[in-house]
């Protein structure tokens, strides 16, 4: 089989670093490769490619954690412009062999995937090192799927197909989609499988049981049925492919709907994750949202799951006259009530490995009632400081 076509560059390689954090032996090494894209349009994909970075550097859980990517660039020279498209019977030589799907054959047409799997990894292999391969296709079409690789068309608004798939690679994370083929076909179906491995879905309906119940404040009703207040974590069904039987931790997701932010869970799941390729870079000017009366103490990922730690929170933003504050565990018992010290609002308690924890803030004269706040926490565990995601 003849080598694939793939473009010199000026520096003499055939690749090309767009983001190079560190060494591949340490980073989450990302490349991209084109089909259909000629020599005169290898511009075309250039700029497609910086599309795509520029979009993880703007959505977070990937803007918190690009130390821990490296992005390469490998050009790809097709004989001709475009993709096959068998459903009106397109076809065309690429180097690639990428295929928007055949109704005609049971398959939804969205979905873009290579007959030719060798020489996308082949191609793939002139970048330094690959955990991740994207195949950017040069059609406008709607469509792309993720497989042992992920194949994406360029259309308006293909950036939120990149950050998408990246999610079930970094994250591992399911798709929260009601069907698959989505033309009526598969609608209302019911889930009746095995639990499933993604950290974002579950068939369980036990509080205790549920992946996230941690995320999930003790005043929300499980399942879940209303979005109130919006973005609240809880249980809702749909998710999978499937209408009934199968939870997702929040109305809408990036894994759910492409315009949409990362769940809180889904966000964690990465984070978890890229940390692995870059544990030191954390904003710690990053502000909370929240609407009383609570706001989850986050995790501790390096604590002992069952030994107790000595945790301090501290409120400094908080009007010490307009707010009481407690702490509570995942049944509402009361294990702190906060104190003023030097003017500020302060929480100390023994936190439990294990056991989830939530400030609860109660407006004193009920002005601030419903309203959301933003304030900086700063949490303290066994006297060291914990800079907050």
């Amino acid at each position: 089989m003849a080598a694939v076509n793939v473009q010199t560059q000026a520096d003499g390689n055939n690749y090309t670093g767009i983001l190079v954090s560190g060494s591949t032996a340490a980073k989450y090494d990302i490349v991209f490769i084109g089909d259909g894209f000629r020599l005169q349009d290898q511009a075309i994909f250039n700029a497609r490619v910086q599309d795509a970075l520029q979009a993880l550097q703007n959505m977070i859980p990937y803007s918190q954690r690009m130390c821990a990517l490296n992005v390469w660039r490998v050009n790809v020279v097709s004989a001709e412009a475009g993709v096959d498209h068998p459903f009106n019977n397109i076809f065309h030589n690429t180097e690639l062999d990428c295929t928007y799907g055949n109704p005609n054959a049971g398959e939804a047409e969205r979905c873009i995937t290579t007959s030719s799997l060798a020489k996308c990894y082949e191609a793939a292999g002139y970048a330094p090192s690959y955990n991740a391969v994207f195949v950017l296709v040069n059609d406008v079409q709607w469509g792309g799927c993720a497989g042992d690789i992920v194949c994406s068309s360029i259309a308006p608004g293909f950036t939120g197909i990149i950050t998408h798939e990246l999610g079930h690679n970094i994250g591992h994370l399911a798709d929260e989609y009601d069907c698959y083929i989505c033309d009526g076909s598969d609608d209302n179906r019911t889930y009746s499988m095995s639990e499933p491995t993604a950290v974002n879905l579950t068939k369980q309906t036990d509080r205790n049981l549920i992946k996230w119940r941690s995320d999930i404040a003790p005043a929300t009703p499980v399942p879940t049925i209303t979005d109130n207040p919006p973005g609240v974590v809880g249980l809702f069904e749909g998710g999978g492919y499937y209408r009934f039987a199968i939870y997702r931790p929040q109305m809408t997701c990036h894994m759910r709907t492409t315009g949409s932010a990362f769940c809180v869970v889904c966000r964690d799941g990465m984070l978890r994750q890229l940390f692995l390729n870059c544990p030191w870079l954390i904003n710690p000017n990053r502000y909370k949202t929240y609407k009383p009366p609570f706001w989850k103490i986050p995790w501790c990922c390096f604590c002992p799951l069952f030994d107790d730690f000595r945790t301090r929170v501290i409120l400094p933003e908080i009007n010490v006259r307009e707010f009481n504050a407690e702490v509570v565990d995942s049944r509402q018992n009361v294990v702190a009530k906060g104190t003023v010290v030097n003017n500020q609002l302060q929480l100390e308690f023994d936190e439990k490995g294990g056991e989830t924890y939530f400030v609860r803030l109660t407006s004193a004269s009920g002005k601030y009632t419903g309203q959301e706040l933003n304030f900086n926490p700063q949490l303290q565990r066994n006297n060291q400081n914990v800079r907050l995601f």
